[in-house]
């Protein structure tokens, strides 16, 4: 690998430092629905009920789901790798009797303009029966769900002789860190565009940031669909930020079911954005 240790030229910089980049905003298809979260206000809770009557009869809204609708949905895998134990931690698609971190989503609203989406988002009453959060890292365990703790695992990575070279350091350092809050801030979050081509019989998504040849396996195992009728087209990603990584199944999910599973209402260019 020569190029380690060296100043390497960037190839990518030119869009974006003229203007060019091209981010899930910038595409857009006839026919397309525009896809709002209804997200959790509490920390920890129990959902009660969703009223989304007044939302569902607003003009231009085409749908408002909850976990009821895609329960047919496997969770989100954990990105890149698999851990063992940790399969029922594992987040829904949209919250399912329980909410645990503010923003959660819970219902999802789709609609023909993207102001109509959020006017209905708010119409959506969610009433929780709040649950004691957990606050702090290093405080009493609470209970994710019966059966099953939010007690932290200790996940352990490594290779060659581990044991051996810490008996043959000449100094071991232990260290208690405490870290603080903190986010990615990528450029656009939660951005993409899936779209469902019923003569090809191909999903595509547009927007999916980083690994995607990960993200396609995964949507398409989520669905239950061949890899190679999954498409993903990436877009500028502009860092590796982590939180504008992660694709978004909820999107796409949509995209099939409203167009492959139940026929096309407008043709095959329907298309569902965040």
């Amino acid at each position: 690998m020569p190029f380690v240790g060296k100043s390497v030229p960037r190839l990518e910089d030119r869009p974006l430092v003229t203007g060019r980049g091209a981010y899930a905003a910038d595409i857009s298809f006839p026919h397309q629905l525009h896809m709002r979260l209804v997200r959790s206000a509490v920390a920890h809770g129990r959902i009660v009920s969703i009223e989304a009557g007044d939302a569902r009869a607003l003009p231009g809204v085409v749908a408002v789901w909850t976990s009821a609708d895609v329960a047919g949905i496997p969770p989100i895998d954990f990105r890149l790798s698999r851990i063992e134990g940790l399969a029922a931690y594992r987040q829904p698609i949209l919250a399912r009797d329980r909410v645990r971190y503010v923003g959660e989503p819970v219902a999802a609203v789709f609609a023909a303009d993207p102001y109509m989406a959020e006017d209905a988002a708010d119409l959506v009453a969610v009433e929780t029966e709040e649950l004691p959060p957990v606050l702090a890292a290093d405080g009493p365990p609470g209970e994710f769900e019966p059966g099953h703790s939010t007690e932290a695992a200790i996940v352990e990575k490594h290779y060659g002789e581990v044991e051996q070279a810490f008996r043959e350091a000449d100094a071991i350092i232990a260290l208690t860190l405490d870290i603080g809050r903190h986010s990615g801030v990528p450029i656009e979050a939660r951005g993409a565009i899936a779209r469902y081509d019923a003569s090809r019989d191909i999903l595509e998504m547009y927007g999916a940031a980083k690994v995607p040849h990960w993200n396609r396996d995964s949507i398409a195992r989520m669905l239950g669909r061949a890899p190679s009728s999954v498409h993903l087209h990436e877009g500028h990603v502009g860092g590796g930020f982590a939180s504008g990584a992660s694709f978004i199944p909820r999107t796409c999910w949509y995209a099939w079911r409203r167009c492959g599973s139940t026929g096309p209402s407008n043709g095959s260019r329907i298309a569902a954005s965040i």
